[in-house]
């Protein structure tokens, strides 16, 4: 029995194995299907506006920033401010020795009271028909001349008194008192960080859209969560030389204090408003060696399609060609994605 049951075993056994091939075929068909097909996130495109803006970047410089230096040689005898402290317009901050310049005024005065007396006489007897018009002349001459001396003498005198030109703050200490100074030394920098001035440069073609006046957003590494306003003030008439560009000014109320000189500061300048534009996230684009391109959804399946770009801002593009309005663009999920690939939309971004 066993004999007869083995010949048909056999003869069953390739039908067997060939049944179990084909399943396990058609079960890595399946799971091949499976995998190919991608979960993405769609968004469908509508007419928007878009702003595009001029990025510059630039840096700060303070709108007053200066030397304080002693006009006259001499001992510093008083310092009556230090470093970082604020000082008033007109406020005396330091003095030099003077003695020469005390003596010179003095002198200055005793001979213009000569002078004052002199005059006095020459008028009574100008009056009196004693003197001659030419002699009474001469002594207010004198007398002139005499005032004209105590007014020189006390401008340099006050030379040996230092002030500050504007309100601000001292920003550095070049002396210390006591010490000896010459003519020209410097004492002070003087700052003022209540308005400041940012430095750029435009490009030739972006020149004739920019004039004074106009406004500007203006952010800082330092403060990167806080947009500062800032005024165009000024446009260079000559590029430089060697790179084409013209210098341009920007003024920034600081009253904060908060922004100091030299930082960097990146500009952004309304260049144009875009409307009834078709705006994509730039996220969605795919880079490939044929150029931009996207995918759009068409039934269960991604497409391909290659697109021309125009302005972009804060992550967003206008696609000037290659989509209609109310297309459904792939913006994530796509960069693992083949021409014609079955997809499973898990979210919608519109």
């Amino acid at each position: 029995m066993l004999n007869k049951l083995l010949p048909a075993t056999l003869l069953l056994l390739p039908l067997l194995i060939g049944c179990s091939k084909g399943e396990a075929q058609q079960a890595d068909k399946g799971v091949t299907e499976l995998e190919r097909m991608a979960n993405v996130e769609v968004q469908t495109i509508h007419p928007a506006s878009l702003d595009e803006f001029l990025i510059l970047p630039g840096h700060t410089e303070l709108m007053h920033d200066i030397i304080l230096a002693s006009e006259q040689g001499g001992t510093v005898l008083e310092l009556h401010v230090d470093r970082g402290e604020h000082v008033a317009k007109g406020q005396i901050l330091a003095k030099v020795s003077s003695d020469i310049y005390e003596a010179q005024l003095a002198e200055a005065q005793a001979s213009l009271k000569i002078k004052e007396a002199g005059l006095k006489k020459a008028v009574t007897l100008f009056e009196r028909g004693s003197i001659s018009a030419m002699q009474r002349l001469q002594a207010q001459v004198d007398h002139d001349a005499a005032a004209a001396n105590v007014d020189i003498a006390k401008s340099r005198l006050n030379r040996a008194i230092i002030t500050a030109p504007f309100a601000g703050i001292i920003d550095d200490r070049f002396i210390d008192q006591g010490e000896m100074v010459s003519p020209g030394g410097q004492i002070f920098r003087l700052v003022d960080r209540g308005r400041m001035k940012i430095l750029s440069e435009l490009a030739e073609k972006d020149v004739s859209t920019f004039y004074p006046g106009i406004k500007a957003q203006v952010q800082f590494d330092a403060f990167p969560d806080t947009v500062f306003s800032a005024t165009l003030v000024f446009v260079a008439s000559n590029s430089h030389e060697a790179s084409r560009t013209f210098a341009c000014e920007l003024e920034l109320d600081n009253r904060s204090g908060l922004i100091r000189g030299g930082m960097y500061v990146r500009i952004r300048v309304l260049k144009e408003t875009h409307h009834d534009v078709l705006v994509l996230p730039q996220t969605a684009l795919v880079e490939t060696e044929s150029g931009r391109s996207v995918f759009v959804l068409e039934g269960d399946n991604a497409h391909r399609r290659g697109v021309t770009l125009g302005a972009s801002n804060s992550g967003q593009v206008v696609v000037a060609v290659g989509l209609k309005p109310e297309e459904t663009v792939v913006v994530s999920g796509q960069r693992d994605l083949v021409d014609g690939q079955k997809v499973k939309v898990t979210g919608r971004k519109d």
